[in-house]
């Protein structure tokens, strides 16, 4: 039997859902012992895993999901895109710590183009810990990753039952185990308590999925996001000018407004060559940009939030610095 389950290739990128803590009631400060379950102890927890997929781990070396670098992920992207080049592999999970999970899944969504499934899945409370999610989510997300309805979604994200796209998912609260959100859309789906993966939407491609093969990526730039409030100057910007950044992300208030100072300052960036992308701190909702702004440089995060907004500027500006173009890779953002 075992010789006809699918193959998910494993990788383990750390976080809360390896995590061994001072004892089943540590579901706090467990990151401060930096003590993790190896993956086959994780593995061993839930043997029900054996009747689901054949799991091949493959090692990867990261740091706390905080302490990440994009290069890190960039890294973590060319293991994962050789692991979906493999015939032999049928889907592959990455486990991660949930501070920054959000954003190495849109990396990924951004440099992946295989059908394959990738599913990043994490925990809020440990592995060692009373009534821990970890086990219950890896399972679910080997299930996913090995089902035949999953090829083709894009990269993927799986917690608490709920089937998140890459693109729209985020962390929107510091421990309930419901932490992830799936954006204005809601999540794409759901894995129900017998084990059947159930989708409730169609997932629509969009123009930067997939549009910066990690193959093909070098020294990336620096992007800088700047958030608004009540009476910011531009000293920020300027001085994100100063340390060389390639672009700036805006996280301005309401449908997307810096103060007066700061917009002074995004506009005298813009006019030295800076890429200035205007986003919105609320959390939902578009952003719309005159297109004479674009004229000058600044262009639109659409309803991405301003560290998603900041990634995909990034890795827009390895391809290209004028504004127009930058601007396409954001169509239907």
């Amino acid at each position: 039997m075992s010789q006809q389950l699918p193959t998910v290739a494993l990788v383990p990128a750390g976080g809360t859902i390896g995590a061994r803590g001072r004892d089943r009631l540590d579901l706090a400060f467990y990151g401060e012992l930096d003590r993790q379950h190896a993956v086959e102890e994780l593995l061993g927890l839930i043997p029900e895993v054996g009747q689901v997929a054949r799991v091949r781990p493959v090692p990867f070396t990261g740091a706390p999901s905080h302490g990440l670098q994009v290069d890190d992920v960039v890294r973590l992207g060319r293991l994962v895109a050789d692991l979906v080049a493999d015939p032999a592999v049928d889907g592959v999970v990455v486990t991660h710590g949930t501070n920054t999970l959000e954003e190495t899944a849109f990396v990924l969504a951004l440099v992946l183009s295989s059908a394959t499934p990738v599913v990043v899945t994490g925990s809020m409370r440990p592995a060692s810990g009373l009534s821990s999610d970890s086990p219950l989510n890896l399972l679910n997300a080997i299930r996913l990753a090995a089902a035949p309805v999953a090829a083709g979604r894009g990269v993927l994200v799986l917690l608490d039952d709920t089937v998140h796209a890459a693109r729209d998912v985020t962390k929107a609260s510091t421990a309930r185990l419901n932490a992830f959100r799936g954006g204005e859309l809601g999540p794409l789906g759901f894995v129900e308590p017998d084990g059947a993966i159930v989708f409730s939407h169609r997932r629509e491609p969009w123009p930067a999925e997939g549009a910066f093969p990690v193959g093909g990526l070098g020294e990336l730039p620096r992007v800088d996001v700047v958030v608004s409030y009540l009476g910011a100057d531009g000293a920020l910007i300027d001085a994100s000018v100063r340390a060389g950044a390639a672009g700036i992300v805006s996280a301005g208030t309401g449908a997307g407004f810096p103060t007066p100072a700061e917009q002074a300052a995004l506009e005298a960036a813009a006019d030295g060559g800076v890429v200035v992308c205007q986003a919105s701190r609320t959390g939902s909702g578009r952003v719309s940009v005159r297109p004479t702004s674009v004229a000058r440089g600044i262009v639109s995060a659409g309803n991405l939030p301003p560290v998603k907004a900041r990634l995909l500027l990034l890795l827009a500006l390895t391809r290209t610095r004028d504004p127009h173009r930058v601007a396409e890779f954001f169509l239907d953002a």
